[in-house]
């Protein structure tokens, strides 16, 4: 199974870019980027970052794969799901 760091590395060789490319497009320093590469745990919430900076979806960066059709119409119902709650939610506010 393919780990985080192999993946980032992966990804990264993928896109023909340097560590450093990657460090600076997450906002990160390269030191922190290269032990992710290397195994080191991610602490903190930078995955978001590190998917745009690698220009693929949180999903293919946490998971190998690149979601497909099956995967975005679920994901679209939990969406669709939360925002009907939210709507509910507001209008029991305001009234």
């Amino acid at each position: 199974m393919e780990t985080l760091g192999k993946r980032l590395k992966r990804l990264r060789s993928d896109k023909d870019m340097s560590a450093q490319q990657v460090a600076d497009l997450a906002g990160i320093p390269v030191t922190t980027y290269r032990e992710w590469e290397n195994g080191r745990q991610i602490l903190g919430e930078p995955y978001e970052k590190l998917a745009h900076a690698l220009d693929v979806t949180l999903f293919e960066l946490l998971t190998g794969r690149k979601p497909n059709r099956a995967d975005l119409f679920i994901k679209l119902e939990e969406v669709e799901m939360a925002l009907g709650e939210l709507r509910s939610h507001l209008g029991s506010l305001l009234t």
